[in-house]
């Protein structure tokens, strides 16, 4: 049976996407392996922008850092189970991965730990000066992934 990677992060889980990726399944009688990762860097980036704002104190407690993380952490939840029982419904096979890190370096490592056929990502909707200066974890997954990698542009 084929295995196709729907990617998900806090900034990566367009509806257009997830449904694409049912689509997909179904038409291929495939498994739908779900992957959401918590970027460790939005974490950062989050904190940053509400500490330079004045939302926040000069240094973040560690307190107002951990509950970021556990509301990131069950909006993943609640994402992976919509997906999941949206693929039941549809009579498709799902397996679903919570990972925390680097999303290019943890979707390459379940690729090759299982043997997926085709990953599914949302693009988000950047300037090319944005992607260029800051880079692009789609860009790297699509030069570093072992299968094809279907992009879906934010809209």
């Amino acid at each position: 049976m084929s295995k196709i990677l729907l990617l998900l992060s806090f900034l990566r889980r367009s509806p257009q996407c997830i449904e694409l990726a049912l689509q997909i399944a179904t038409e291929r009688q495939s498994e739908l392996v779900v992957l959401f990762v918590l970027d460790e860097e939005v974490i950062k980036a989050v904190t940053k922008k509400l500490t330079e704002d004045g939302w926040i104190g000069g240094k973040p407690s560690e307190q107002f850092v951990e509950a970021w993380r556990r509301e990131y952490h069950e909006q993943a939840q609640h994402k992976i189970q919509e997906v999941e029982e949206a693929a039941h419904a549809k009579g498709i096979t799902v397996r679903s991965f919570l990972r925390q890190g680097s999303l290019v370096q943890e979707a390459l490592a379940l690729l090759e730990r299982e043997k997926i056929d085709l990953v599914i990502v949302t693009r988000r909707k950047r300037s090319g000066l944005s992607r260029l200066l800051f880079g692009s974890a789609v860009a790297d997954l699509l030069r570093q992934a072992p299968c094809p990698v279907k992009v879906i542009d934010e809209e």
